[in-house]
């Protein structure tokens, strides 16, 4: 690829940015865990925030940003930044009232249930199946009203990331996550701890840590974007390119809310069924998001651009190598990944999250749920890709049927398997619908467009399949030796500092033990990651 260091060195910089954020988040999690557990007040939160952070996900990780990028391209094209900005007010401009609307609009909705007579919140209550704590539904709409403040400044700051990420930006983006998880930690770590006395305390304490978090969302990317030339100016001027995003948007906002409403009712049936299966859900859920989220958004974060570039120069055959070149890079970690997680699930969520009032029971019941998210991580992991490849396309009709078709199955499957299975169920429907959504949007997409078919990607699906078999079988064997006998189980040093001794040594030699089997396959990706690591190094 041309410029191939260059686009390697963008993904090492968000990698790095994103590894950073997802990281901080963990450890969010593990406060969260450690404080309140797998009850109430966990459950209560994780629904509360789940509300504005269905927005962010919808419009900053999704259909606004995926509709931006390829019109803001074109109009830095024809016009230079200066139309590009331009552009950029107007559309700051059109959502931000609607944002103010929707929020003021949650807020009414969720004190009213909040302030509802009790007969009222307990026929609420089983009308949709729940176990019947009424103080749970009770707390999460006080808490909702507080969160949802969140989802406007979030919002107008996924405008902002476009803009940087349009111009090639790409650090401030991708510690956008950095400073809520930080503000988070802060707030329930430190005057939580010192200042809440009881459990309402310091979820107080955590919804106004979210809250400083989005301000810094908002008011960093501004500064940034500042400093690159833009410069704020009111305008709600019709123009082409408006029309060109509105028609993009309207489609693909209904694709990604789809995904969303299916993550958000998926996580709503767990907060309903028992107190224990949101969280059991969420914690296992945040495992598997690490991998996802540090390279899967780092590689269609950097190459989504070339994508849209290439597709609006016309140029398929660099269009179909990007494409290959970055589900390549999505194989050689994903599949590994996955393997990993399935291996080490135990010790995993042993050392990240019991702590406090996270008992070995809660470790027992997470684990088997994220044996199942594991085997989803490939799938979202194309998915966001291949997303990506059609969003280029201006394609986004497709994907919001095949969201449709997605949430439907999930719609039939959560519930039936939720009610036999609690947690695990949930988590089976999801894998399930999520495997039908990414096979169908390929097929979709190298029939939509001959380029993405230029360039195979099977023989590197292959490849990496076979060496993380092979990592993960020998992965296996050596944390039985170091756990389990030189480490006596972690009866030597303690459980928990054991799991982390013998992770030192186990992780770093699967994974050298990985590579060094995609070196032997003659993997294409590998020398060059290899190569820009050793060069940063001798920088």
């Amino acid at each position: 690829m041309k410029n191939g260091a260059s686009s390697y060195l963008s993904m090492l910089v968000t990698a790095a940015g994103t590894s950073g954020s997802r990281l901080l988040g963990l450890v969010r999690d593990q406060l969260i865990a450690g404080f309140f557990g797998t009850g109430n007040f966990a459950a209560a939160f994780i629904i509360a925030f789940q509300i504005p952070n269905l927005f962010r996900r919808l419009l900053g990780e999704g259909a606004l940003t995926s509709a931006l990028m390829p019109v803001m391209t074109q109009e830095r094209k024809a016009g230079g930044n200066a139309k590009a900005f331009s552009f950029f007010n107007l559309v700051i401009c059109r959502i931000a009232p609607w944002m103010l609307l929707i929020t003021a609009l949650f807020c009414i909705t969720a004190l009213a249930v909040a302030l509802a007579p009790e007969s009222w919140v307990i026929a609420g209550a089983k009308l949709i199946g729940s176990d019947g704590d009424i103080s749970r539904h009770r707390l999460a709409a006080w808490l909702t009203a507080l969160c949802m403040p969140y989802m406007p400044m979030i919002c107008i700051a996924a405008v902002f990331t476009a803009g940087l990420n349009m111009l090639g930006k790409f650090t401030v983006t991708a510690l956008s996550a950095v400073w809520l998880n930080l503000a988070m930690i802060f707030s329930l770590g430190v005057l939580g701890y010192y200042f809440g006395e009881t459990p309402t305390e310091r979820v107080i304490w955590l919804c106004s840590g979210a809250l400083l978090g989005g301000a810094l969302q908002l008011g960093v990317p501004a500064i940034a974007l500042w400093r690159e030339g833009w410069r704020w100016k009111w305008n709600r001027e019709r123009t082409e390119a408006w029309a060109d995003l509105k028609a993009m948007f309207l489609p693909a906002v209904v694709g990604a809310g789809i995904n969303q409403i299916n993550i958000f009712f998926t996580r709503f049936l767990a907060f309903a069924l028992e107190e224990q299966a949101l969280s059991v859900y969420y914690y296992a859920n945040r495992i598997v998001e690490i991998p996802v989220g540090i390279f899967t958004v780092t590689v269609t974060t950097v190459v989504f651009p070339l994508l849209a570039k290439h597709a609006a120069d016309g140029n398929a055959q660099k269009l179909g190598g990007t494409f290959a070149h970055g589900m390549r890079l999505i194989y050689a970690i994903n599949i590994p990944a996955t393997v990993g997680i399935i291996v080490l699930a135990f010790p995993l969520v042993t050392l990240f999250f019991e702590h406090g009032n996270f008992t070995a029971e809660d470790t027992a019941a997470t684990v088997p749920v994220l044996l199942i998210f594991a085997l989803a991580v490939p799938f979202y992991a194309v998915s966001g890709l291949v997303g990506r490849a059609l969003n280029s396309l201006k394609d986004t009709k497709s994907q919001t049927k095949m969201a449709g078709v997605a949430f439907a199955l999930n719609c039939v499957l959560a519930p039936t398997l939720g009610w036999f299975f609690g947690a695990v169920g949930l988590a089976a429907a999801n894998l399930i619908s999520a495997a039908v959504q990414c096979v169908a949007l390929y097929v979709i997409l190298i029939r939509r467009e001959r380029a993405f078919r230029t360039e195979s990607v099977s023989g590197a699906f292959f490849k990496t399949l076979f060496a993380a078999l092979l990592m993960g079988a020998g992965t296996c064997g050596l944390w039985f030796l170091v756990f389990e006998k030189i480490f006596e189980g972690g009866m030597l040093f303690g459980k928990n500092a054991g799991i982390v001794a013998a992770l030192f040594v186990v992780v770093p030699v699967a994974v050298s033990f990985y590579f060094a089997i995609l070196k032997i396959l003659r993997f294409p990706e590998c020398d060059e990651i290899l190569t820009l690591v050793f060069k940063r190094f001798k920088k």
